[in-house]
């Protein structure tokens, strides 16, 4: 297959994102192991990378590590998504400034399409590097390549060797050297080919990039379908996968939580679930959108001995799109009701809202649709609640090593 187009992207990754931005500011945890912990500090979802180096791995639950953790002084951090998605808006806004286009993928990716630009891309993405490093105090590291997927298999190496300084331009390696490299990956680290996708590879004797790579694209369509070939292709330069500048709307919202403890009245669960419903409204009518769907489910504890495994849900459609929470929160009430069982201690709960279409406005004719009497409308929404959301807050999640929201909060912010 002939390689190559003049297309070039950049991938910009902070460096194990929420552990950075809890360095940002409390300096004393520089090169010290940091782990941070996922909602009410269930597991283990962000390391540094001298926690890394201990053999705390991702997603295990608290628990198993905390005498390591304990042992070898880490530094424990409950999950802080206002200050972290803050300065992620940071990071993105500088990145941003540096190429025409720029897709943000995740809350600590970027890519950029640097095709055109007449310049040193190596010394442009250097810049990069130090003004983010500089101006939020974030480590990031950039790979540069001809497709996204090179560009992704770039990152890992500027992440991994320290003599590129953060930024490393794939399509600089000869033919030989390349493919050194992709004998060192696994499939599966192949970006978008995923763990499902790895395993059908791999009963066919497909284990690494390079295995992928001098494969028959026949057969990784087969296997794959159309997103293996794109994949496929774009490994050697064919760039398939285009820069999405307005990200594609959502078909579903879900907001759930696990609750702080575990709930057995009716009130509180509902308590929690109308605030639930709240933040996915919230979501819907930022974005535009409308619900034609609403789900509630409730979950005992599968983890608990001795505790019978309870999984409760219900969907209910409705004729025309909604996106008032007036009329939502009471339907939740509704099919909360109509799920319940007295008796059970339930661990989790929330709300989806699916069948996502644009918001026109077309609530019934025989509800008033006035959107400005919603809280989440009122310039103090946030202070304000309803009814069914005022008790004893029982269901809020464990947040206990939890940092301060530094740049999104008045009575937080830093002293100094």
């Amino acid at each position: 297959m002939p390689k190559f187009n003049q297309q070039k992207f950049a991938l910009v990754d902070c460096n194990n994102f929420y552990a950075s931005c809890e360095r940002v500011f409390d300096p004393k945890l520089e090169r010290q192991p940091i782990v941070v912990l996922s909602n009410n500090d269930g597991c283990v979802i962000a390391r540094s990378n001298e926690a890394k180096a201990l053999g705390i791995k991702m997603g295990v639950p608290y628990y198993q590590v905390k005498d390591l953790m304990i042992n070898k002084s880490v530094v424990i951090k409950s999950s802080n998504y206002p200050l972290y998605g803050d300065m992620s808006s940071r990071v993105m806004s500088i990145v941003g400034e540096y190429a025409p286009v720029q897709e943000v993928y995740s809350i600590d990716e970027s890519f950029l399409d640097l095709s055109g630009l007449m310049m040193n891309l190596n010394t442009h993405m250097q810049a990069l590097k130090n003004q983010v490093k500089s101006w939020t105090g974030v480590p990031v590291c950039i790979g540069i390549g001809h497709t996204k997927v090179r560009a992704k298999l770039a990152n890992r190496i500027a992440k991994i060797y320290p003599r590129f300084n953060g930024v490393f331009d794939i399509d600089v390696l000869p033919d030989n050297r390349f493919e050194k490299l992709l004998a060192s990956v696994d499939v599966g680290d192949i970006w978008g080919v995923g763990s499902k996708s790895a395993l059908k590879l791999n009963r066919v004797g497909i284990t690494t990039a390079l295995n992928f790579y001098k494969a028959d694209i026949g057969i990784i369509e087969t296997l794959l379908g159309v997103n293996g070939k794109r994949i496929y292709r774009e490994l050697y330069g064919h760039s398939c996968l285009a820069i999405e500048e307005v990200a594609p709307p959502r078909r579903q919202i879900v907001s759930s939580r696990s609750f702080g403890e575990d709930l057995s009245a009716f009130d509180e669960i509902n308590q929690a679930l109308t605030t639930l419903t709240r933040k996915a409204v919230n979501k819907l009518n930022k974005q535009s959108l409308a619900t034609t769907s609403m789900s509630v489910f409730i979950y005992t504890n599968p983890f608990k001995k001795n505790v019978p495994c309870i999984n409760l849900s219900k969907t209910i459609g409705m004729s025309v799109p909604i996106s008032d929470e007036k009329l939502l929160i009471p339907l939740c009430a509704k099919l909360l009701k109509q799920i319940y069982e007295p008796g059970y201690k339930f661990y989790k709960g929330g709300v989806m809202l699916g069948n996502l279409t644009l918001d026109k406005s077309q609530q019934d004719l025989f509800v008033a649709n006035d959107k400005s009497t919603q809280l989440s409308s009122h310039p103090y929404g946030h202070l304000l609640r309803y009814a069914s959301e005022l008790g004893n807050d029982r269901w809020l999640p464990r947040a206990e090593f939890q940092s301060n929201r530094f740049t999104t909060h008045w009575n937080e912010l830093l002293s100094v």
